[in-house]
This record gives structure tokens, C-alpha cells and sequence, in this order.
């Protein structure tokens, strides 16, 4: 006998947060209503990050840009930053009990994990918490990124950037596509990610075995 259960999430402590959201992009300087594109995660180029670079600089709509993590790809950000002033920013150091207030700041998480010969997506935190934000997802299908996401989000192919930008570029200018991800992604983290609802399954699986 064999049950597939999640991960559990604290749901409650991410939310969809109007003061928050205000609060973080006024502290990055962006106080107009220009969407901005999220990046939560090591900046590594295992997590995409090179590919989101490329796809954001084929966007023809209007975006802001927020890369919240760490790692050694810090620099080419950095540079990636400079090139686009003001319209880019690259925070490291971000505490977990701030990252919700950060994502509320999002339009759009991105999450462009790229399949290696040595490693694949094994679950994607970030995902659960930007769900349960009320942030809706674009993703690549790498490892088990489609299972976590199911019709939350849209699914593109890793490492093709023209897929990336017009992906991006149509969740930027339809506000009522991302509004209808942004509410099934928060019924998928609540449904089947939260605590409650993970630790039933794992009663309900014993209770199986017994």
C-alpha cells in the first residue's frame, strides 16, 4: 500500500496583503500600478534565472522586475539591474518571516527551473507560498513543478525564451487571467496544502494500514 501526500504548509502565514503590498513597493521606490514580476529563489542557473533575465528583455509590456534570494548569480542580477534602472530590483538577505510581505509586492512569480543531468524540481516552496499569497504562477515543467501547480499557473517549456516572454507578456495584459489563477492557486493551497489537510491524510493513511 502506498499513498502520495504533500508537504505541509503553514497557509495562514502567507496571505494576500493590500497594506503589504503598498508598504514594499513604496520602499522600492515603485508607487505606480506597473506589474512586477517576481523571482524567489537561489539564484543559481538551475532556478532559471538566466532564462527569466532573457525572456523579461522580450516583453513589450510595461513590467517591474523583483529577483528576492541569494547565490552566485547575485552579480549577473546586479548587472542585469543596472541596465534596466529603476525597473529592476535585487533583494539578498530577505528573512522567511519577510518573504510574504515581498511576494504580496508581485504581480507574477516566475519560476523557471531548468532540468539538470543532476537535478530536477523536487517541490518548490515558493509555489505553495505564492499561491497561498494570491500571486499567480508561470512555471516550467521541470520535475514536479506541473503536480504542485496543476491549473493554477501556466506551464511553459524551461529553456525557451520566446515561450517565457509571450507567457509573461499575456498574464501582464490580462489583469482578469491573473486574478482567475491568482484564486484557484489559493484554493490549491489551502485544499491541499495546509497543515490541517496534510495531517488528515496521514491519519487517514494509517488508519489504512491499520
Amino acid at each position: 500500500t502506498a499513498r502520495v501526500i504533500p508537504p505541509g504548509f503553514d497557509v495562514e502565514r502567507c496571505r494576500t496583503d493590500a497594506a503589504a503590498r503598498a508598504a514594499t513597493r513604496s520602499r522600492l521606490g515603485w508607487c505606480d500600478d506597473t506589474p512586477v514580476v517576481g523571482f524567489l529563489g537561489r539564484f543559481i542557473a538551475a532556478k532559471g534565472v538566466r532564462v527569466l533575465m532573457q525572456a523579461l528583455d522580450g516583453v513589450g509590456e510595461p513590467w517591474r522586475a523583483l529577483f528576492v534570494g541569494g547565490g552566485p548569480m547575485a552579480e549577473d542580477l546586479t548587472a542585469f539591474a543596472n541596465a534596466h534602472p529603476g525597473r529592476v530590483r535585487v533583494l539578498t538577505g530577505v528573512s522567511h518571516d519577510d518573504v510574504p510581505a515581498h511576494l504580496a509586492a508581485m504581480d507574477v512569480l516566475c519560476a523557471p527551473s531548468q532540468t539538470t543531468t543532476r537535478w530536477r524540481e523536487q517541490f518548490g516552496r515558493m509555489l505553495i507560498e505564492a499561491m497561498a499569497c494570491g500571486v499567480p504562477i508561470i512555471a516550467s515543467r521541470s520535475g514536479e513543478i506541473p503536480h504542485v501547480v496543476g491549473d493554477a499557473g501556466l506551464m511553459v517549456a524551461e529553456a525557451d525564451v520566446p515561450s517565457w516572454s509571450l507567457a509573461i507578456e499575456r498574464l501582464l495584459a490580462d489583469a482578469a487571467l491573473r486574478r482567475d489563477l491568482a484564486a484557484r492557486g489559493l484554493a490549491r493551497a489551502h485544499e491541499q496544502y495546509a497543515w490541517p489537510v496534510v495531517a488528515r491524510a496521514h491519519l487517514a493513511f494509517f488508519e489504512e494500514l491499520l
